[in-house]
């Protein structure tokens, strides 16, 4: 396992390196970036946000050497990381015509709803994503979880089991933003966003200050 470990450290190093040099956007560079996508797509490598934006770019200014194939899969890494803004980053640097190819198209129709927050429908889509790329289901129900604790202090089980397209027993230890599940009630820690905020009227402008243009408006 150390062994193992201290080879992933290596590969992190060894393209986190690569960016910092001039030779970051040659078209040398792709074969490497390409092998650390698929590095990541099996596990054996962490998500790599730069290295894939890079490999994007470089794609950009090289269409002949673009694969569409790594296209989805850098999307479909990117989508795991809901709720962050990565998934956007990429899409605007990727042409239309590439987005409308499958399974790209898949992918971006995944990220409308789960950015729509349509959870149960993006399951559904989700589906049909397996046998093209490895998503990471449990990264994308995580962020799922961080986006329903944002709105609800307490919500029914059963709405919290569909939208992790789970009906498997809800711990509220795999969830740093859980507090507890009790019977059929789930109840998320308590932050200033789903927290009732109480309006404290104070007046900024005294109306002595005011009064006098008022009179002699009349």
């Amino acid at each position: 396992l150390k062994y193992i470990y201290n080879l992933l450290l290596t590969m992190t190093d060894t393209i986190q390196s690569l960016l910092q040099t001039a030779s970051a956007y040659s078209v040398d560079t792709i074969p490497k970036l390409e092998a650390h996508v698929d590095a990541q797509v099996a596990g054996s490598a962490p998500y790599h946000f730069d290295a894939n934006r890079t490999l994007v770019k470089l794609y950009q200014f090289f269409p002949a050497s673009c694969n569409e194939k790594q296209v989805a899969r850098i999307l479909t890494l990117s989508l795991s990381e809901f709720p962050s803004t990565d998934f956007l980053a990429l899409l605007c640097m990727i042409p239309e015509a590439t987005q409308e190819t499958e399974p790209i198209a898949t992918v971006i129709r995944c990220f409308e709803l789960l950015d729509a927050c349509k959870f149960t429908d993006f399951w559904e889509a989700f589906k049909q994503l397996e046998s093209n790329a490895q998503v990471d289901v449990k990264k994308s129900r995580q962020g799922i979880i961080s986006v329903l604790a944002l709105c609800y202090r307490t919500a029914p089980l059963s709405v919290v089991q569909s939208a992790l397209n789970s009906t498997a027993t809800v711990n509220a230890s795999d969830y740093a933003e859980m507090e507890s599940v009790s019977g059929n009630v789930v109840t998320f820690a308590a932050t200033a966003d789903n927290t009732k905020r109480h309006r404290v009227f104070q007046e900024g402008i005294k109306f002595s200050s005011v009064s006098s243009f008022v009179v002699a408006s009349q």
